[in-house]
């Protein structure tokens, strides 16, 4: 008996010293996933934490906007979107979003990794040019750069010296989505520094205040208004979704009851719940994620049945295609980002099913299947993602030199096709593209499961 009492103890501790070096390995995972954002920052750079970046549109501003002290237009800040040179302001406003809102959940844990600093720099580098988008109350930048003229150019973005077109809304030529993820961005970063900073965490709800009923009163699809969006970002599903997506954030940066009006009379007026039931979570439809913050808020059965309905469908067995490795599979464009994302989701909720989930779809991306999906991370990893700066091709030419020239350490690729086949080739950019929506969902799945010195 007390033998076995010892086999037992043995394997419980055993157990734990695995789950432990499991944690650590999500740590360094973690590290290396807020270092991609590290890697797309724009403008004039305060470190050299990433050696290979140097300083980049400089001369980035918006119209008539005033220089800083070292010469640098007001818009030069901010991210790249993907494995290019123009900022989206979709996706960057819910990759910021994402980031804020992983940060309120998981505070603890990255904390125990020692990565509170890094995490919330790589927010403020977002947010900061979030609050410089806002050029006045119904005025905000949907995007520097010409889509098309970009992509035309394979370089990296120390090189970029073509002009810089800067795209706007306004009260004339209104778009609801980008100004409600917007103000969701700032709701949730006036949550994460609200301890750390609260200057500066009141600066951004002011903003996400003044920007919630720019969205509300001037109501239009945003890629109508900014074409040259429409063959990158088009929004698909329109804009109703994110009058709840910010109201929602509204009300849990404020705690005023109208925000929560807003939200549920949105979210049932327009049927957002049961639309998103059957979809990704991601920039263009945040149904799941204002269905999940909803029921968290306010405990309504509603919210928990589509909760339900929605972790079905993405569970084995539900509507989403399953690759024979594991992979919950929803479309053929970037799947490992659809997959990280709705971890998330199944991470908030907090279900036996959807935890189970989430650590499942996190191992697979990296690579229990036999194939990692994270550059640098895990077995077999890629080391051609489709990205001109990791590349750094001298001569405009994606195939010079043959491999990637720096290792884009902690970027999630798009993924497999949906029998788990896969080419490391940054030219197929369906399943090689990086960019900042997708590395969102993974790094806020990552915090989740990283529990650093905690077990």
């Amino acid at each position: 008996m007390v033998r076995n009492i010892k086999n037992v103890t043995l394997f419980i501790v055993l157990g734990l010293l695995i789950n432990y070096s499991i944690a650590q390995d999500y740590c360094s995972y973690l590290k290396q996933g807020l270092m991609f954002y590290k890697a797309q920052r724009a403008g004039r750079l305060p470190d050299n934490d990433i050696s290979w970046r140097g300083n980049s549109v400089l001369t980035d501003s918006s119209p008539g906007g005033k220089l800083d002290s070292n010469g640098d237009g007001d818009l030069s800040k901010g991210y790249f979107d993907a494995g290019d040179g123009v900022k989206f302001g979709l996706p960057m406003c819910w990759s910021m979003v994402m980031l804020g809102w992983s940060f309120i959940e998981s505070q603890a844990n990255i904390a125990s990794c020692g990565l509170t600093d890094l995490y919330l720099e790589d927010l403020k580098w977002g947010t900061d040019y979030i609050l410089a988008s806002h050029l006045s109350d119904n005025e905000f930048v949907a995007q520097v750069g010409n889509g098309e003229l970009d992509h035309s150019y394979w370089e990296p973005p120390e090189f970029i010296n073509y002009v810089r077109s800067v795209y706007t809304i306004n009260q004339n030529k209104p778009g609801t989505e980008l100004a409600m993820e917007a103000a969701a961005a700032l709701s949730a970063a006036s949550i994460a520094f609200k301890s750390s900073n609260p200057s500066y965490a009141s600066t951004c709800l002011n903003h996400a205040k003044t920007l919630y009923n720019f969205g509300k009163t001037y109501q239009g699809v945003y890629s109508d208004s900014v074409p040259d969006a429409q063959p990158f970002y088009n929004s698909y599903s329109g804009y109703k979704d994110e009058l709840v997506w910010g109201a929602v954030w509204l009300y849990k940066a404020t705690s005023d009851p109208s925000y929560l009006s807003d939200a549920e009379n949105f979210y049932q007026t327009n049927g957002i719940g049961y639309n998103g039931i059957s979809n990704s979570f991601d920039w263009d439809q945040t149904a799941a994620g204002s269905t999940v913050l909803l029921y968290k808020i306010t405990g309504k059965q509603l919210y928990a049945d589509i909760m339900t309905q929605t972790m079905k469908y993405w569970l084995p067995g539900g509507g989403v295609t399953y690759t024979p490795g594991g992979l919950a599979w929803i479309r053929q464009w970037g799947p490992a980002r659809y997959a990280m994302s709705m971890a998330f989701i199944g991470t908030v909720y907090g279900t036996s099913d959807s935890l189970q989930f989430a650590k499942k779809q996190l191992d697979y991306v990296l690579g229990s299947n036999g194939q990692s999906f994270v550059v640098g991370m895990g077995p077999k990893y890629p080391i051609n993602p489709h990205h001109r700066a990791a590349h750094h091709s001298t001569t405009n030419n994606i195939k010079d030199p043959v491999n990637n020239k720096y290792i884009l350490y902690g970027a999630l690729v798009g993924g497999p096709g949906s029998d788990d086949s896969y080419v490391d080739d940054r030219e197929d950019y369906i399943k090689n593209e990086v960019a900042l929506d997708y590395n969102a969902g993974y790094v806020s799945t990552l915090a989740y499961f990283a529990l650093g010195i905690y077990l």
